[in-house]
C-alpha cells in the first residue's frame, strides 16, 4: 500500500475509517494489541468487529457525523475501540486525561460539548458532575462491567447486521473533525485544536509512507490525549505493528519488563525517561532497539552521548521536533546529523524563522528565531477565533512559539519556548489553570505560577503567591488545594513561595522570569539566614569553648564547669 502515490492513496481511501477497515480485513488472524499488564492479546478481526459493533449501537443511539465523543481512559484493550467506532462514523475524538478531575473536565467539556464519553469508573463521579454543572446532555459509558457500561450500551443498542454489511459513514471531509486535541498553543492558555479529517488523513499518510517501519512489533506508552496516542492507535493497525500497551500506567518497573519480555527494535522516548533508563542500565536490555526517536522536551546533549556510547555503534538514536497544532513532526530527524539537532523540513512543510520581535526573517545560521510553520496543521482553535487568528501569520503560517536555529546545512536546532508552558515529566502543565486554582483560596490576594528547572522532571512548578491582608495561609494549604483540584501531574512539587508583589510588565513572559528570580531570590535569602544563624552559633559555642577552657585551666581541671561533661551537642532543623 505504502507503495503507491499519495495522491492515490487519498483518491482511494476518502477518510481514516475507510483506511483502518480495508487494513484491517487484509491480515485478520494478525494480532493487533497486547496488554503487557494481563498478557491479553486480540486479533484485527477482533478488534474491527467489536469496533463495528458499536458504531452500529451508537448510530442506534442516535449519534449523527460531527457529534464529539470524548474518551479517557488506560491503555487497556478496550480504550480503542470507541476510537475506531467513532473514525468510522465521522465523531470527531475528543482524547481526555485519565487523570483529569472535575475542574479540568468542565474546561475540556465546556469547549468540546460531548454529546457521549468513555471514562474509567473511577472517573465516573467527576465525569457527571462536569457534564451536570455545564447542562450538557452526555451519555457517560464505563469500560468497567455494571451499570452504565460499555457492554450495557452493546446490549441495549445491538443492531443484528451481519459485519459485512456494515457500512462506513459517508460525511464532508472538509467539514467534519477527526480530532479535538487539548493544548496550550503559543499563548499558555488552554485550548481544543480541531482537526479536519481530509488534513489528518493526509498527515497519517505522509507520516507513515516517509518513516521507516522497524518490526511488527511497537511500544504504545502514550495517553490517548497525546498526538503519539493518537498516531499509534491508527499507525500500528495499518502498518501491520502489534501495538504493545498496558493497563498499568506510571510504573517504570513495568515499563522495564515491557522492554526485556517483548523487545521493540524501536522506541519513542521523553528526555525524562532516557536519564531513568541510563539510571537502571544494569536492569534494562536495550540492545533490541535498532532506533530511537527522542522527543517530547529539550535534550540533553551529554545524556544523548552517553547513551551512543553504552548502546550498539548501529543503532540510530534521532531527536524529535514538532507539536499538537502540526498533528506531530514538522522537521525530520537527521541520522547523521549533529547530536542536538532535530532534523530538516519534514515532506509537506513551508518553515522559516523570524525575529521575534519584528517577524522580519532570518536566513543566517546560527540565529535565534521564532519557527513558523506553513502546511498540514489545525484548522481553529474551537470556539476561539481570537487565539485562532493570532496563531497564524497574514500568508498563512503558524507561529509555533519556539525559538530555534540552523546551521549552514539546514540542520534545525531546538533551543527554548517563547511560551510559558510548564514541563514536568513530559506533561504540558498550564501556569494559569493553577492559578486560577489558587485564587479560589480566600486567603490568596494575587498568584503567580511559574516553573523551576529539574534535572529529572524537566520542571518543576512554583507558586509565587502575594497573601491578603491578615491572612495566614500556608504553604502547605496551597499545596493541599492544588492536589485536591487538579491531577498529580500539576502539583506545586517546586513549593510555595509568599511575596509582597509580583512584577508587571508588558509581557507575560517577563513577568513569569522575574517570578522565578524571586523565587530564588527567596530561597538564597533563607538559605543565607540559615547558614548565617548557623556560623553565628557555631563562632558563639567556639569562644565559649575558649572561655571554658581558660577556665578549667586557671581552676586546675576539676569537676566544676563544663570540663567533666561530654561536649555540648548543637542540633535544629530550619524550615522555609
Amino acid at each position: 500500500m505504502m507503495n503507491q502515490s499519495l495522491q492515490s492513496l487519498l483518491s482511494e481511501y476518502s477518510h481514516i475509517g475507510h483506511l483502518f477497515v480495508d487494513c484491517m480485513r487484509r491480515n485478520p488472524d494478525f494480532t493487533c494489541q497486547i496488554d503487557a499488564a494481563t498478557g491479553q492479546e486480540e486479533t484485527n478481526a477482533s478488534v474491527l468487529s467489536r469496533s463495528i459493533r458499536l458504531a452500529q449501537a451508537l448510530r442506534k443511539f442516535g449519534l449523527r457525523p460531527g457529534d464529539v465523543l470524548a474518551l479517557g481512559g488506560n491503555n487497556h484493550l478496550d480504550l480503542h475501540i470507541p476510537y475506531y467506532a467513532a473514525l468510522l462514523n465521522g465523531y470527531p475524538i475528543a482524547g481526555v486525561d485519565p487523570l483529569f478531575k472535575y475542574s479540568e473536565l468542565r474546561s475540556l467539556f465546556k469547549i468540546t460539548q460531548p454529546k457521549i464519553a468513555f471514562c474509567q469508573r473511577t472517573s465516573l463521579e467527576e465525569y457527571e458532575r462536569a457534564a451536570h454543572d455545564l447542562g450538557l446532555d452526555m451519555k457517560i459509558v464505563t469500560f468497567e462491567e455494571g451499570e452504565g457500561s460499555m457492554k450495557e450500551l452493546l446490549s441495549t443498542y445491538d443492531i443484528i447486521e451481519p459485519e459485512a454489511e456494515f457500512k462506513i459513514a459517508k460525511f464532508d471531509v472538509d467539514k467534519v473533525y477527526a480530532f479535538l486535541i487539548s493544548t496550550s498553543g503559543t499563548t499558555g492558555f488552554p485550548k481544543v485544536a480541531a482537526f479536519k479529517h481530509r488534513i489528518t488523513m493526509e498527515k497519517f499518510l505522509t507520516f507513515m509512507k516517509y518513516s521507516n517501519k522497524m518490526s511488527t512489533i511497537g511500544l504504545n506508552l502514550s495517553p490517548v490525549q497525546w498526538i503519539s496516542g493518537i498516531f499509534n492507535a491508527v499507525a500500528m493497525p495499518i502498518s501491520s505493528q502489534t501495538k504493545v500497551q498496558t493497563s498499568r500506567p506510571d510504573d517504570i518497573d513495568h515499563l522495564i519488563e515491557m522492554i526485556n519480555k517483548y523487545k521493540p527494535p524501536s522506541m519513542f522516548m521523553s528526555p525524562a525517561l532516557m536519564l531513568v533508563l541510563l539510571r537502571r542500565w544494569d536492569e534494562v536490555d536495550l540492545s533490541c532497539l535498532k532506533e530511537i526517536l527522542i522527543t517530547g522536551a529539550k535534550t540533553n546533549v551529554a545524556a544523548i552521548n552517553e547513551l551512543r556510547g553504552r548502546l550498539h555503534k548501529n543503532t540510530n538514536i534521532k531527536e524529535a521536533y514538532g507539536m499538537t497544532e502540526t498533528l506531530g513532526p514538522v522537521l525530520t530527524p537527521n541520522v547523521n546529523g549533529p547530536v542536538g539537532s532535530c532534523g530538516k523540513p519534514t515532506h509537506g512543510y513551508a518553515i522559516k524563522l523570524v525575529d521575534p520581535d519584528t517577524g522580519s526573517e532570518i536566513k543566517e545560521p546560527y540565529q535565534n528565531g521564532e519557527l513558523l510553520a506553513k502546511g498540514l496543521c489545525f484548522t481553529e482553535y474551537l470556539g476561539n477565533p481570537e487565539e485562532t487568528r493570532k496563531s497564524f501569520t497574514e500568508d498563512g503560517y503558524f507561529k509555533t512559539g519556539d525559538l530555534l536555529y540552523r546551521d549552514e546545512k539546514d540542520n534545525y536546532f531546538f533551543v527554548d519556548r517563547i511560551k510559558m508552558l510548564i514541563k514536568f515529566r513530559n506533561v504540558h502543565v498550564v501556569p494559569s489553570e493553577l492559578e486560577e486554582v489558587i485564587l479560589q483560596h480566600h486567603g490568596v490576594l494575587d498568584v503567580c505560577v511559574t516553573s523551576i528547572p529539574h534535572p529529572d522532571d524537566d520542571e518543576h512548578p512554583v507558586a509565587c503567591v502575594i497573601r491578603k491582608p491578615d491572612s495566614i495561609v500556608t504553604a502547605q494549604e496551597i499545596k493541599e488545594l492544588v492536589s485536591n483540584h487538579l491531577s498529580k501531574n500539576k502539583v506545586l512539587c517546586g513549593g510555595v513561595v509568599f511575596v509582597d508583589k509580583l512584577p508587571m510588565t508588558s509581557s507575560d513572559f517577563s513577568t513569569k522570569a522575574k517570578s522565578c528570580w524571586i523565587y530564588f531570590e527567596q530561597l538564597t535569602y533563607f538559605v543565607f539566614e540559615i547558614l548565617t544563624k548557623m556560623l553565628k552559633t557555631v563562632f558563639i559555642l567556639a569562644i565559649v569553648a575558649m572561655l571554658v577552657g581558660e577556665s578549667i585551666q586557671q581552676g586546675g581541671g576539676g569537676q566544676g564547669g563544663m570540663g567533666g561533661g561530654p561536649p555540648p551537642k548543637f542540633g535544629g532543623m530550619y524550615t522555609f
